[in-house]
């Protein structure tokens, strides 16, 4: 379950970001780091890449960053989601949520930012022309819990999931979705934050509801992504392996 240890995240994260990457950031000319959306009176912040590679009919990945001081500055620096965007040639956006975590119940909360991802995901597909059927969601930590419930809220717009480190947290018994698509989940085996446990429990879930469904469990990993072990090449080769 999600816990407020979970702030501890960002210091490891940042710890393990490898020592150029700092100064790498930007080198390519294709981030708008602070970019803002008005939705329900406000401004909303996103970071957005838009890679050289990234053509009209591009994929959409949204990445959802984690609770507390995790951000849409950090997790482009441990994810690595950046790199793999320039690969395959998709644009790329990290939405800010608006209470520096995503909502952990069902309530105005959670519809405040399920408009706000909609708009958001609206406002690129007119401007950078990607391709409606090709939206992928992405999750760190309380980020891939949330990344689960908009994928629930709206399946019929979703290519593909992953999840990283992430919690079932009140799904409780799980949910239907109104069509299927590939699922990959990541999660350390030692993980502090966030027992293994519950990496376990969601390819369960997933897998009952007959998502083609990955489960990646990393031997001594803790509450990080799994960039250097490749996990990134591994979500992205398994949703196009079912078609996404």
């Amino acid at each position: 379950m999600l816990q407020r240890r979970d702030w501890l995240f960002g210091a490891a994260a940042l710890a393990a970001v490898p020592s150029m990457a700092l100064a790498q950031v930007g080198r390519h000319g294709d981030i708008r780091p602070n970019q803002t959306l008005r939705v329900d009176g406000r401004a909303r912040r996103y970071r957005l890449v838009t890679p050289r590679s990234a053509g009209r009919g591009a994929p959409l990945m949204i990445a959802l960053h984690g609770l507390g001081v995790d951000s849409i500055s950090l997790m482009p620096l441990y994810s690595g989601l950046d790199d793999l965007a320039r690969e395959v040639g998709a644009v790329l956006v990290y939405p800010a949520s608006l209470q520096n975590h995503w909502p952990l119940s069902f309530g105005e909360n959670l519809q405040i930012e399920l408009r706000f991802l909609d708009s958001l995901v609206q406002h690129i597909e007119a401007t950078y022309a990607t391709d409606p059927r090709r939206k992928y969601l992405l999750g760190m930590s309380n980020g891939g819990y949330f990344a689960v419930v908009v994928a629930s809220r709206r399946s019929q717009h979703v290519a593909g999931l992953a999840v990283h480190s992430g919690s079932a947290g009140v799904l409780g018994v799980g949910f239907e979705t109104a069509r299927k698509f590939p699922v990959f989940i990541a999660h350390g085996a030692a993980d502090p934050i966030i027992n293994v446990r519950d990496g376990r429990w969601l390819q369960g879930m997933f897998t009952r509801m007959r998502h083609p469904t990955h489960y990646q469990e990393y031997d001594g990993l803790g509450h990080i992504w799994a960039r250097d072990q490749g996990v990134n090449q591994l979500i992205w080769e398994h949703w196009r392996a079912h078609g996404a």
